[in-house]
């Protein structure tokens, strides 16, 4: 596993504890086919959660292969990212509890789960329980994104697990579809890996709301209030433009009361309405930096970024950054730095 070590995997840096770390892998170059399955089937091992083993699907192995995948760990779950060549994986079932949560970005025609056979199609979503047997064939070019988790941390029990696993696909849940999804198409930015204590209690709250939704069973308000404020912050980062964008329509878009919505984000930086006004100055920063900016009327900026004219624009700038709209334009560094500061605020 040394060479694996040297070559594949992100090492911590200063501000990146040695545990959570991005491993990104690619088969390194000077190897025969045979050995490049070999050193693939060393890093799936060490990636997945669960006692696994990949054997060869195919007699030779191609000269081409050339599988790819990241994976990041944190506490209480993680995420591996994979695009396979083709390999058959096996488990016998593992004693200590463990789960997937599956999004299958491709097709794939053989995966079977305590010898029940099945087709998946892409954009499939499926519960899988690790603590039985399984396996499934990977054909060349077979994606999938794998959220491990901790079932202790959402509290279920195995008949709750049963229930999940029974589900042929849960792609169409609205919780799964507008929070969950989106999180497992784009979760690769950089960064990510210096953020992993504030994303575990995100990842429970999202999943603890998924699995109470899906069960029909009452989630603790507590548990919902990260995964809440997260879809809050994706409405406003959809809409932000609409100049009509107010309190008044988040309230609608989150049947919360103001007064319930004030409360959910009370341990925020920004309330709803400082949100809303922070991430239109970040758009508008942004235009102002791009070089063909000078092209563009401060009225046509202001529109674009949400802003109800220039004039309010120039407001929010200097309220938020502390810059005159002056300084903005004519100090380039100095307003990507604010535009930086801004962007780690109103991040999600």
């Amino acid at each position: 596993m040394e060479n694996i070590s040297r070559g594949n995997v992100v090492a911590a840096g200063p501000d990146r504890a040695p545990q959570d770390q991005i491993r990104r892998y690619s088969v390194p170059a000077g190897l025969s086919p045979e050995e490049k399955f070999e050193h693939w089937r060393s890093w799936y091992g060490s990636a997945i959660d669960a006692p696994t083993r990949l054997e060869k699907a195919e007699k030779l192995v191609r000269p081409g292969f050339n599988p790819t995948a990241l994976s990041l760990d944190g506490p209480g779950f993680s995420l591996v990212d994979v695009t396979n060549e083709p390999a058959s994986c096996y488990w016998n079932g593992d004693p200590k509890p463990s789960d997937w949560l599956v999004y299958f970005r491709t097709s794939c025609a053989k995966f079977s789960f305590s010898g029940r056979s099945e087709a998946v199609s892409p954009g499939t979503v499926r519960f899988f329980d690790l603590s039985l047997p399984g396996n499934f064939y990977a054909p060349a070019g077979f994606s999938a994104v794998r959220l491990h988790f901790d079932r202790g941390l959402l509290g279920l029990d195995d008949r709750s697990v049963k229930r999940l696993q029974g589900l042929a696909d849960i792609r169409e849940n609205p919780i799964m579809r507008g929070l969950i999804l989106p999180a497992l198409s784009g979760w690769q930015r950089s960064g990510i890996a210096q953020e992993m204590q504030r994303l575990q209690p995100v990842v429970r709250s999202m999943m603890t709301a998924l699995v109470g939704s899906l069960l029909e069973t009452p989630a603790d308000p507590g548990d919902l209030k990260l995964a809440r404020i997260v879809a809050i912050k994706k409405f406003v980062r959809k809409n932000f433009r609409n100049r009509a964008l107010t309190v008044d329509e988040v309230v609608a878009y989150s049947f919360l009361s103001r007064r319930a919505l004030y409360y959910l984000f009370e341990d925020e930086r920004l309330q709803v309405s400082g949100h809303i006004r922070a991430v239109r100055t970040l758009e508008a920063l942004e235009l102002l930096a791009e070089a063909t900016a000078w092209k563009r009327s401060l009225t046509d900026i202001a529109g674009a970024s949400g802003f109800t004219s220039p004039q309010a624009m120039r407001r929010a700038i200097r309220e938020l950054t502390g810059l005159s709209l002056r300084e903005a334009q004519e100090k380039p560094e100095l307003l990507r730095i604010r535009a930086a500061e801004l962007r780690k605020l109103t991040e999600l």
